[in-house]
């Protein structure tokens, strides 16, 4: 009985502690102006850590265009597992703001019927989902998507121990909305990647999910992303072609 009440303080401690962090934590900071960003085209090789084995799935493209007021953001997934080809598209259109939040989604998906090809436009909080699912899901404001957040932690300001918090996560490809997400620049860190490569290394944790690292260079560069413990993307050397 005496465990059993220990064990529920405990819990109870440890639940107000991560409240207490997340209240503290900064808001996602404004960009200075998106004239000066600059994220470009960028190729990430896929790999894949399955039962003590590193298995090389494929690549991800990451594309960003900048309009007069709108961000398009293209994420482009090539894998092989198995031997099978998988492929997976998504296009967002973001307004011009600390969240890139989204207004239109578009996903494609093939080689798996897990993958699913639909449209989402969202207007005044409602997202209007049609395709393979049709439906409508509430978006609130401040709402960043999984996407949209490889660009935004490469806008960080980085120092050991910042920290910063937004309320909604969505998982686009899915249209899973979640709650509460935490981001902690946690120090340099000396990856190797094609050699050795400087980094901030960035922890963000929220929504019940697994621990998501980021490495990111001093001049803003994505370098590393390894989700799960076992999803990892690095960055290839040289531009690919539009």
């Amino acid at each position: 009985m005496k465990n059993k009440i220990y064990r529920t303080l405990l819990l109870s401690l440890v639940s107000l502690m991560g409240k207490s962090m997340f209240a503290e934590a900064k808001p996602l900071p404004d960009f200075k102006g998106f004239g000066t960003v600059n994220w470009g085209t960028k190729r990430y090789k896929f790999t894949l850590f399955k039962n003590e084995e590193k298995i090389e799935m494929g690549s991800v493209t990451f594309r960003n265009k900048l309009t007069k007021d709108r961000v398009i953001l293209t994420d482009e997934y090539l894998l092989r597992f198995e031997g099978k080809p998988m492929s997976l598209n998504m296009t967002q259109v973001c307004r011009m703001d600390q969240y890139l939040s989204p207004v239109k989604i578009e996903f494609k998906g093939k080689g798996s019927d897990e993958f699913e090809t639909f449209k989402a436009t969202i207007k005044d909080g409602q997202a209007k989902i049609e395709g393979q699912r049709n439906g409508m899901m509430e978006i609130p404001k401040g709402t960043v998507t999984s996407s949209a957040f490889m660009r935004i932690v490469t806008q960080l300001p980085r120092f050991k121990g910042a920290t910063y918090r937004y309320d909604f996560a969505l998982e686009a490809s899915e249209m899973n909305l979640k709650k509460e997400y935490l981001v902690k620049v946690i120090g340099k860190e000396t990856i190797d990647s094609n050699g050795p490569v400087k980094c901030w290394k960035i922890s963000q944790n929220g929504g019940g999910i697994g621990e998501q690292l980021y490495w990111v260079t001093d001049d803003g560069i994505l370098q590393r992303v390894l989700q799960d413990g076992r999803k990892q993307i690095d960055l290839q050397t040289g531009e690919p072609g539009d």
